[in-house]
């Protein structure tokens, strides 16, 4: 029972205490039924007070209880969604390697634009934010990029060359960053 319940039940029975004693100093020709029933009554009505009010408290603890609870659940959701999230940013990772693998250009660049937006995505999550290192994941953002301008520009002229094996070290080195991320946040 915390401070204010008992401030209540205090204040309650001293207020009972002084009611009926103040019918037990009343002059015997006061000393009617109507008058008894009048702070009988009163007493009944301060008591119904003090249960509301202390429902009244005892409604609010409960509330705010939900509503915590409300809120961590909604965390683990959007930790869920964010590991189902990283999850498919990874897979899209092996099969771009994939394609690079296959000399499927087209299908990568088309697979690496989605992946880009889905990156991009990733930096609203404020989850995110506070388990990557952000300097590695920009490095590696930008790497990306490049990555994907080079691949453009290949397509465009086919003198231009790319380093296969750079793109896909870049690639692996995303995957790794992301599949970290993913293990912190199921660890939590």
């Amino acid at each position: 029972m915390n401070n204010r319940n008992k401030i209540w039940i205090i204040s309650l029975v001293v207020t009972t205490i002084v009611l009926v004693s103040s019918v037990y100093f009343l002059p015997s020709k006061e000393r009617t039924y109507i008058n008894y029933l009048s702070i009988v009554g009163l007493i009944l009505g301060i008591l119904g007070l003090a249960i509301s009010y202390l429902q009244i408290l005892s409604v609010k603890q409960i509330t705010l209880a939900i509503k915590n609870e409300v809120t961590e659940s909604l965390n683990r959701n959007k930790s869920v969604l964010l590991i189902s999230d990283i999850s498919k940013k990874v897979s899209m990772i092996a099969e771009i390697q994939s394609f690079i693998r296959n000399n499927k250009i087209e299908m990568c660049v088309l697979r690496m634009k989605d992946l880009k937006l889905l990156l991009s995505d990733l930096n609203t999550y404020k989850q995110f934010s506070s388990l990557v290192n952000k300097k590695e994941f920009n490095s590696s953002y930008a790497d990306f990029h490049i990555d994907l301008e080079n691949f453009h520009k290949s397509l465009l002229n086919e003198k231009n060359k790319i380093d296969k094996e750079k793109i896909n070290s870049n690639l692996e080195k995303l995957s790794t960053l992301l599949l970290d991320v993913e293990f912190k946040l199921k660890r939590q």
